[in-house]
C-alpha cells in the first residue's frame, strides 16, 4: 500500500504536490483512530483522537461487569472509528494541494498503531484478569445455563463476600484439571444435608427459587449431615439429578473459587445451533 511517505518532491512532480487519498485516510483512521489524520498533515488532531481512543479501551473495562453497558461502551467505540474515519475523508478530499512534511513519514504512522495496538493488548489483559469468560460444558446447571454457553465472568477476589444461592466456577478438588461451574448452598460453619433431593440447612429446608431440577425417587441424590469448615462451600447444580456435586466429591475450599459468572456473552448449542436469544442473560 503506497501511503506517499516521502517528503521529497517525486520525479516529474518538482512542487512536491501530492494530494491526499480520502479513502485511504479514511480507512486508516478507521482502524486506528487518528492515523489519517497523521496522513493528512493534522498531527496535534491525531494524537488527540488516538488518545481518546487508548482512554476508551482503558476505561471501557469497567464496562463488562453488566451486558448493557459492556455493549454500549463496544457500540459507542465503534461510532467513534467511524467518525474518526469521516472526519479524516472530509479533510483529506480537501487537501488538493498537499506537501508531505515531517509528519508523513512511516515511523509516525508506526508509532501511532505500536500505541494503539499496547494499549489494546494491555487492555485485552487486564480484561481477561479481571472479567474472564468460561464456557459452559455441562447439563448440570439447566435450565439456569445450558450447554455452549459462553460467560462473562467477574473474578472473585480474597476479599470477596460469598453468599447462598451464588453461582461459581471453581476448580474441581479432586487431581483432574476440571473447572466446573455450580451454585452455593451451603456456608462456612453450617451444617448442609441433601434428603430427597432437598437441601437443609442446620435443619432447616432453603428456598431454592432459581427453579432447580429435583427428583425425590434418586436416593443417590441424598447427603447425611455435614458441617463445613471455617474456609468450606457446598455447592449443587440446578439440575439436581444430572449434577456432578459436592455430593460426590465433598465441600469445596475457598482458595479453589475463580469466579462468579455475569452473564452470557453468546451460545452455541452442541449442534451448532446459535441461540440469539441467551445472549445478555443474566447468570443467576
Amino acid at each position: 500500500m503506497h501511503l506517499n511517505l516521502p517528503s521529497t518532491p517525486a520525479p516529474g512532480d518538482p512542487a512536491g504536490i501530492r494530494p491526499r487519498k480520502p479513502w485511504l485516510a479514511g480507512l486508516l483512521s478507521f482502524l486506528v483512530p487518528g492515523l489519517g489524520q497523521a496522513y493528512n498533515g493534522r498531527s496535534r488532531r491525531g494524537l488527540i483522537l488516538l488518545g481518546l481512543g487508548c482512554a476508551w479501551q482503558l476505561l471501557g473495562i469497567g464496562a463488562a461487569e453488566t451486558f448493557n453497558w459492556w455493549a454500549v461502551s463496544l457500540a459507542g467505540y465503534v461510532l467513534f472509528s467511524c467518525y474518526a474515519a469521516w472526519e479524516a475523508l472530509c479533510a483529506a478530499k480537501a487537501l488538493h494541494d498537499y506537501r508531505p512534511g515531517p509528519g508523513n513519514s512511516l515511523p509516525v504512522y508506526l508509532g501511532l498503531v505500536v500505541a494503539l495496538a499496547t494499549v489494546s493488548l494491555l487492555a485485552g489483559v487486564a480484561e481477561r484478569q479481571f472479567f474472564p469468560i468460561y464456557t459452559v460444558a455441562q447439563t448440570s446447571m439447566r435450565p439456569t445455563l445450558r450447554t455452549g454457553d459462553r460467560l462473562r465472568c467477574k473474578a472473585l477476589r480474597p476479599r470477596d463476600i460469598i453468599r447462598r444461592g451464588q453461582l461459581v466456577v471453581f476448580e474441581y478438588p479432586g487431581k483432574q484439571p476440571l473447572t466446573l461451574v455450580k451454585r452455593v448452598v451451603g456456608l462456612p460453619g453450617e451444617v448442609v444435608e441433601v434428603e430427597d433431593g432437598l437441601v437443609y440447612v442446620n435443619g432447616d429446608p432453603i428456598e431454592e427459587g432459581y427453579y432447580a431440577s429435583r427428583s425425590k425417587d434418586a436416593q443417590s441424590l441424598d447427603m447425611p449431615p455435614a458441617r463445613l469448615a471455617p474456609d468450606e462451600y457446598y455447592v449443587l447444580g440446578d439440575n439436581r439429578h444430572a449434577s456432578f456435586d459436592s455430593r460426590s466429591y465433598g465441600p469445596v475450599n475457598r482458595t479453589r473459587m475463580l469466579a462468579t459468572p455475569l452473564y452470557v456473552i453468546w451460545s452455541v448449542g452442541s449442534d451448532g445451533e446459535w441461540r440469539g436469544d441467551r445472549i445478555g442473560l443474566p447468570a443467576r
